[in-house]
């Protein structure tokens, strides 16, 4: 059996510049990091809770599987090195700063993946490394040249820590996973040992599937996450989970709602159709309506731009580069009215 390659994937903050992709796959497209985003940005709810809390979280389609943590940046930082503590760990309005860092291997006909990094709540050994990405590109500043180019990284083999703890068929939790029960999840306690089953059965499942461990807090209910395990969770339950709408496209979650009645009547047949067909015509009505006042307010600016000094257009500049990248699921922050506001 051959061992996974890895790329890494990181989505943070650097010092001047807001949360984006870091670093992607290198034949990651649009539609992959659309769909990688909704899972990592997912993580970073309640991101007060990350402190002392790293969230493992584990999620798969046919193509990929994405591992990673999203923690504070000061946990993959080794504290002997006092300089990199004291001045990569908050932003330029001294916030203290989290990230996602992981690695994504390709899924071909082996989804059997053995070689990992294995579970160890805050032990973030396998991915220290991934913050030197961030590093490349800490000082870098909106006026630069590129100054927000994803980095692309190669596939190439990764030397893991091995796992403390062996699975065993008869102690394997049963996961919850797309072809089962999409509009539901699987909510566990956090517990160590049961985190580190929950872990190597979600990387051996051949179907896709997702997983967040380690939550602070209350659950992720909100979210793509099919399996959980928090701090508030005392026993195991399941919860209808919310999902959220896509551009009215075939999705796991619309073909389970639409066949799970087992007698539905013509007239409701007509009815759901009809209500679809509403929907997207003010999806439809908002993008038109969107667009008219982008391009009302784009004629607006060009007007008073000639009145305005090249520091302005230059903000404008940016500020449009900034809206183009959220396109892509990427998770921009509004800058605040006071430089005390908490960053979380």
């Amino acid at each position: 059996m051959s061992e996974h390659e890895w790329a890494k994937i990181i989505y943070g903050r650097s010092y001047y510049l807001d949360f984006r992709f870091i670093t992607v796959p290198h034949n990651f497209t649009a539609q992959d990091i659309q769909w990688a985003s909704s899972y990592i940005v997912a993580t970073t709810q309640r991101a007060r809770n990350l402190v002392n809390s790293p969230r493992w979280s584990l999620f798969k389609n046919d193509d990929y599987c994405v591992v990673g943590v999203t923690c504070m940046v000061r946990d993959l930082i080794n504290p002997s090195q006092s300089d990199s503590v004291n001045s990569m760990t908050k932003d330029d309005q001294g916030r203290p700063l989290y990230v996602f860092v992981g690695y994504v291997t390709e899924l071909n006909q082996q989804r059997h993946i053995e070689h990992f990094p294995p579970y160890r709540a805050t032990s973030l050994d396998d991915f220290q490394v991934l913050y030197q990405e961030i590093e490349k590109v800490w000082l870098v500043k909106n006026y630069e040249q590129n100054s927000r180019k994803t980095l692309l990284s190669p596939y190439q083999s990764v030397c893991f820590g091995k796992s403390a703890i062996a699975l065993e068929s008869y102690q394997a939790p049963t996961l919850n996973n797309l072809a089962k029960y999409p509009d539901q999840a699987y909510l566990w306690p956090s517990l160590e040992e049961q985190n580190s089953l929950l872990w190597l059965v979600s990387a051996q499942c051949s179907q896709a599937t997702s997983i967040c461990l380690n939550i602070a807090g209350k659950p992720l209910i909100n979210s793509p996450f099919l399996n959980q395990s928090g701090s508030q969770i005392e026993q195991f339950q399941v919860k209808q989970r919310i999902a959220t709408k896509t551009k009215h496209k075939a999705t796991p979650f619309s073909n389970h709602i639409d066949q799970s009645p087992q007698h539905t009547s013509l007239s409701q047949k007509i009815s759901n159709r009809a209500k679809e067909d509403i929907d997207l015509t003010l999806y439809q009505a908002a993008k038109v309506a969107t667009a008219s006042h982008e391009l009302i307010n784009s004629f607006t600016d060009w007007s008073n731009s000639i009145e305005t000094d090249p520091q302005q257009s230059s903000s404008s500049s940016i500020s449009e580069e900034a809206e183009n990248f959220e396109n892509f699921g990427f998770k921009t922050k509004k800058p605040s009215s006071s430089d005390k506001q908490d960053w979380f």
